[in-house]
């Protein structure tokens, strides 16, 4: 299991301070959790795709499978270093 901090960047733009755990994360494949507080968050936020930021360097670009008021599930892939985002 991979498990860390960061903070997510949604569709707007807007930053949400995240913990994630990742039960699969091989080279192309994540899936795990996401806990964050997304209750005054706007559902349609979660309709594009959502841009992890490990507090390690990592970028992981996600898709929401399903969510609550206090978590996330996903699926997505780490970008190549040349892909991130600022």
């Amino acid at each position: 299991m991979l498990n860390g901090t960061g903070s997510v960047t949604l569709r707007s733009g807007r930053t949400l301070p995240v913990i994630y755990q990742f039960g699969t994360h091989q080279e192309r494949h994540w899936v795990g959790y996401l806990i964050v507080e997304t209750a005054l968050t706007d559902p349609s936020e979660f309709s594009y795709k959502v841009l992890l930021h490990c507090d390690g360097g990592t970028a992981v670009e996600l898709a929401v499978t399903n969510w609550t008021d206090q978590y996330m599930t996903v699926v997505g892939r780490p970008l190549p270093e040349l892909d991130r985002v600022a």
